[in-house]
């Protein structure tokens, strides 16, 4: 597997969760330990990036969706996913 940075990973996160995903699907997805998810998961939500509802879905927020289109117009960051 390829070293990521937190950078990588938050976008990521953010980009698998726009749909919707409980914790374990993400971690699968985006390959996180059970730590790292929750580490991740609290700080995303903590900042605004991250939402959960009653189903306990994590969605990506509209403060987060404005973040992922930032990184995206970033000429210092080549996101080839």
């Amino acid at each position: 597997m390829v070293n990521r940075d937190r950078h990588d990973i938050t976008f990521e996160i953010l980009r698998k969760a726009t749909a919707g995903k409980k914790k374990t699907e993400l971690m699968r997805e985006v390959g996180l330990s059970s730590t790292q998810a929750k580490n991740y998961l609290s700080i995303l939500v903590e900042k605004g990036l991250l939402a959960t509802d009653e189903k306990r879905l994590f969605k990506t927020t509209s403060k987060g969706l404005e973040f992922l289109e930032k990184c995206e117009q970033c000429p210092l960051f080549k996101w080839d996913r």
